[in-house]
């Protein structure tokens, strides 16, 4: 009997982590098990890169669009191990909040109708990636004697990080440079100023100079 208590009183006084089973691997005792599906909160950051084993799915739409052109944009995209795919395509995007002083000088109008391309890229660490992405945006801009259109291609870089909320649902914070490579407004459209005297407009930049914003709200699944 006494033998028993003293055992049982050496077991009391070591640490839970010295009763770890033998076969409990140094990650493990670091980040703890992992999170079921239904828990919250299910994202846990770590610096390997999370890549996927199996083909994952996933859903985005933007935040910026709505809130601040007054459209939308959806994306999907496709990860399997550390490669990313993506593809967006936004509509009916209000740009008067980006237009240059001439443009706002002139009375003008600036929409975005539709803009659409796609990206390819690499996980970093955790849910960090980086993709270079090829994009096509088609412009309009009106005054109340002109009205002129034309398309610009932009090449840039998108650097983002997401966080899972719970289960697929996650949210996407992006930071993303798309500078024009070309036009088919050439150096661009010939518009009147408000005194009618015509000046030529340059091609529009994404967001402010090619720099650009958002967060996404998203779903994710494995295939």
């Amino acid at each position: 009997m006494l033998n028993c208590i003293a055992c049982l009183a050496l077991v009391a006084g070591v640490p839970g982590s010295q009763l770890a089973p033998a076969n409990t691997t140094p990650q493990a005792r670091a980040h703890g098990p992992e999170a079921p599906d239904d828990q919250f909160p299910s994202h846990v950051f770590e610096l390997e890169a999370r890549a996927p084993k199996r083909v994952q799915l996933g859903f985005n739409f933007g935040l910026s669009q709505p809130i601040l052109t007054h459209g939308f944009n959806a994306a999907v995209e496709v990860r399997y191990r550390r490669l990313v795919l993506t593809y967006s395509h936004g509509q009916g995007l209000d740009y008067t909040p980006f237009e240059s002083d001439a443009e706002r000088n002139a009375g003008a109008k600036l929409a975005l109708p539709w803009t659409t391309g796609g990206g390819v890229g690499i996980v970093l660490i955790d849910e960090l990636w980086l993709l270079a992405d090829l994009k096509v945006h088609h412009f309009e801009v009106d005054t109340g004697v002109d009205h002129a259109s034309y398309s610009t291609v932009t090449l840039g870089g998108e650097l983002g990080w997401r966080f899972f909320v719970w289960k697929g649902f996650n949210l996407a914070f992006v930071a993303r440079y798309w500078p024009n490579v070309y036009s088919t407004s050439g150096s661009g459209v010939i518009i009147h100023d408000a005194k009618g005297k015509p000046f030529v407009d340059p091609p529009a930049q994404q967001g402010y100079s090619g720099l650009l914003a958002n967060i996404l709200v998203g779903w994710a699944f494995d295939l």
